[in-house]
């Protein structure tokens, strides 16, 4: 077998090799889930009138404990629901 065959051969297997190499890299990246940001949210409801306020979470919070007062009739605010939002990033 001559010997520019040889070499011929194996520079066709290294071209080989790097595409795929590029291609596994490119799939990998490609297919990375997108970023998610999460928000944790609370709602609160007064006791007397009803009203709704949403707020930021906060730790510590948990559900029925009583947050201030109502802006409106000056009834409890009690934290009524916990609930994260996800906001995804591109």
């Amino acid at each position: 077998m001559p010997l520019h065959t040889l070499q011929l051969t194996d520079f066709a297997w290294l071209v080989v090799l790097i595409i795929i190499i590029v291609y596994m890299i490119y799939d990998l990246y490609s297919r990375r889930p997108k970023r998610s940001i999460t928000y944790t949210r609370e709602t609160l409801v007064c006791t007397k009138c009803g009203l709704n306020v949403e707020r930021d979470f906060e730790p510590g919070d948990f559900i029925g404990l009583v947050k201030g007062k109502c802006p409106s009739c000056g009834g409890n605010l009690k934290i009524k629901a916990i609930y994260s939002i996800e906001k995804t990033k591109r």
